[in-house]
């Protein structure tokens, strides 16, 4: 349990889980195509961040969510003010999720607060569990810039030249005061930055720009062609660590925090079959 969490029991002695407060009623379960219209695929993300992966996911599922006049997914988010540290996202999700749901993890390299031993750890019981992580190195302020441009410059795990440079890029729009404005607006997702973010071909160019990087990983043997290969019906399989890994496009032997620069916000939009082509 992350920061001593305990399970809560019901009348029967079970676990009962906690549920996203924002979130509707869960779809039944078993294979979204055998319920219809009314069916959505549950997505449980656990992040580490406070603010602004939550707003990003809620802003990918106003906009993706429906498509072709069906509700076809919706994620149910789990966080905790102050944030949550690798091995305690992938702790809360496996914690409000059944073995046999979709799940997420959300956490960035973020080397200022000594998480470099933490973070295979994390990555490993994400595996041997069939969660998914999406790692941002230096941080998933990376992931927002490559919608503007590509960004090729290892940092060693600090983003206050990432965030320069957001805050700086001319399309960038809203994004001058990210991280320096006071209250909800300092690293918050809406607005003009979420118009920016949206605007024509902006998705597609932030998923080519993240797979160039997955091309250019210093180890030598990644290409995102390899996750497209994988089997992307069953994410929430337990895997071997290597096979896991090759999920991200990565080769089994390549050292996490090593991919510097890199972003793996790209295989859930993947996942999802957003391509930003129906922008």
């Amino acid at each position: 349990m992350s920061r001593g969490r305990k399970a809560q029991q019901d009348n029967g002695g079970r676990r009962r889980r906690r549920r996203d407060p924002g979130a509707p009623a869960r779809s039944p379960r078993g294979p979204v195509g055998a319920y219809g219209d009314r069916a959505e695929r549950v997505i449980y993300i656990a992040h580490e961040g406070e603010k602004t992966e939550k707003e990003y996911l809620r802003l990918l599922e106003r906009t993706y969510r429906t498509r072709e006049g069906k509700r076809s997914f919706r994620f149910a988010l789990f966080g905790e003010a102050g944030g949550l540290r690798p091995m305690a996202t992938v702790d809360r999700v496996l914690e409000e999720a059944e073995p046999h749901d979709e799940k997420w993890v959300f956490f960035d390299r973020d080397a200022a607060d000594n998480r470099d031993t933490e973070i295979p750890q994390a990555m490993r019981k994400a595996a041997k569990n069939g969660v998914q992580v999406v790692l941002s190195h230096p941080s998933f302020e990376l992931w927002l810039l490559l919608h503007f441009q590509l960004w090729t410059s290892q940092e060693s795990g600090l983003d206050s030249k990432v965030k320069d440079r957001l805050r700086q890029h001319k399309d960038a729009k809203g994004f001058e005061d990210y991280d320096q404005a006071s209250g909800d607006r300092g690293k918050g997702i809406d607005g003009k930055r979420a118009e920016s973010l949206l605007a024509s071909g902006r998705v597609k160019t932030a998923i080519r720009n993240a797979r160039k990087l997955v091309k250019a990983c210093q180890y030598g043997q990644c290409k995102a062609e390899v996750a497209d290969s994988m089997d992307a019906d069953k994410p929430n399989k337990s895997e071997s660590y290597e096979e896991w890994t090759r999920r991200s496009g990565h080769a089994g032997g390549c050292d996490p925090l090593k991919r510097d620069p890199s972003t793996d916000v790209w295989r859930l939009l993947a996942a999802l079959k957003i391509d930003g082509e129906d922008e």
